[in-house]
């Protein structure tokens, strides 16, 4: 999978430019601001009450969306629209969309420092509002969710690096029909429940008390190095090193072997899910089955997995058995 775009950047970036890396928020939020608020329970109904049309990048084929759809997402009916196909021209009041953007954002610090912030969401809203102009309609809108993706490397680099105008290629970790089909699951589930969830909540669910006899899955994709000094790489961290502290069951596994037993597993089964948003860092427990979030702990200042990650688990765990 090949993700392109292209970004103008029209000033200086400075030394740590940011991404946002995956996970779920549903309520009402800015999806590039930190305030959260729970769910409008009038701008929800609104959602629910129409179609939700997918506004989606050509990653995957319409059937392989649809295929996925079918199976998680019933809260609305939904049609399916590639990004590149879609003008904005038949967008009217209470339309509800669930729509992938790529954004950068430019703000300037009190020191004279232009910081980029760069998202790539899938954003799920209703039209409060059109207005027609000159390069088309444009539309203010109220929010109930959001999914974010994760940049590879690559990305970060050439956003850095970036002068003007230029191409950017590379990978967006987490834009994988497994994982799309868990997010999808746990947005839909969390509006038909009337549930929020925010990003920077910490989370324990008793559930987290099974991976004492299960075993804890890991993307091999997701244990890489990152220099954030730098926006390059480093050595990737060593599963031995990283796991000292938690003795129960792990494995390490490639992601196509994860996303067959997304799509196929019967049982309950977890996998940890490494997330970075800004300096924050958040890790996440997902069963695999259900798309439900057992574990979540928000770091501040912090970047890569580290060993205490995995022991700040493996307490947790054992305090849920005692």
């Amino acid at each position: 999978m090949n993700y392109k775009t292209k970004v103008l950047i029209l000033s200086f970036i400075a030394l740590f430019p940011t991404f946002v890396i995956s996970q779920v928020r549903v309520g009402d939020f800015i999806y590039s601001k930190y305030k959260f608020n729970k769910l409008n329970k009038k701008d929800l109904n609104r959602f629910t009450n129409t179609k939700t049309t997918f506004i989606l990048p050509e990653f995957f084929s319409k059937e392989s969306y649809e295929k996925l759809l079918n199976q998680v997402w019933n809260v609305t009916p939904y049609r399916i629209v590639y990004r590149d196909d879609f003008t904005g021209d038949t967008i009217k009041t209470d339309d509800a969309l669930a729509r992938f953007k790529s954004m950068e954002i430019e703000k300037t610090t009190k020191s004279g420092m232009v910081v980029s912030y760069v998202f790539n969401f899938l954003d799920f809203h209703v039209v409060d509002k059109v207005k027609n102009k000159k390069k088309g309609k444009v539309w203010w809108k109220s929010r109930v969710g959001t999914i974010y993706f994760t940049p590879n490397i690559k990305i970060r680099q050439q956003i850095e690096a970036s002068s003007g105008e230029r191409e950017i290629s590379g990978d967006l970790l987490n834009f994988r029909l497994g994982y799309l089909k868990n997010y999808l699951q746990l947005v839909n589930n969390s509006l038909k429940n009337k549930k929020s969830i925010d990003i920077y909540d910490d989370f324990i669910s008793p559930e987290l008390e099974k991976l004492k006899d299960q075993t804890l899955y890991i993307d091999s994709n997701l244990l890489y190095g990152y220099n954030p000094f730098t926006a390059s790489g480093k050595k990737s961290p060593e599963i031995e090193k990283l796991t000292q502290d938690y003795t129960f069951k792990y494995e390490v596994i490639d992601y196509n072997k994860l996303e067959e037993k997304i799509f196929n597993e019967k049982n309950d089964f977890f996998y940890l899910m490494y997330n970075q948003i800004n300096s924050n860092k958040i890790i996440n427990i997902v069963n695999g089955k259900t798309g439900e979030i057992i574990y979540q702990k928000h770091t501040t200042v912090s970047y890569n997995l580290k060993p205490k990650d995995f022991k700040k688990i493996y307490l947790r765990i054992n305090k849920l058995n005692k």
